[in-house]
């Protein structure tokens, strides 16, 4: 087969992000930027969300604990109140 002599390059796959410019910048959407890139968001930023994430699962871990408290003890009262937790009274055999 014959290669073409025009250097264009390939076409692009749907999976492929075109090239970015020497700044990092796409060629084709400059306002989007290099999306690799960490330094983007301040170091700031990320440890406030890393701070309120962490708020939150001690939070919602503290809520849920005292859900299961409160539970547990609702369930003791019950099964005290039927008398559900004194043995059983012993059975008496009779011969028949």
């Amino acid at each position: 087969m014959n290669r073409p002599s025009d250097p264009s390059p390939a076409p692009l796959n749907s999976h492929e992000l075109p090239p970015p410019t020497a700044d990092g910048v796409d060629i084709a959407h400059p306002e989007v930027g290099n999306l690799h890139q960490a330094e983007n968001l301040p170091n700031s930023n990320v440890s406030a969300t890393k701070q309120a994430f962490k708020r939150l699962y001690i939070i919602l871990l503290v809520i849920g604990l005292s859900i299961g408290v409160v539970a547990a003890i609702g369930v003791v009262n019950l099964l005290n109140r039927w008398g559900l937790t004194q043995p059983p009274p012993p059975v008496e055999e009779t011969n028949s």
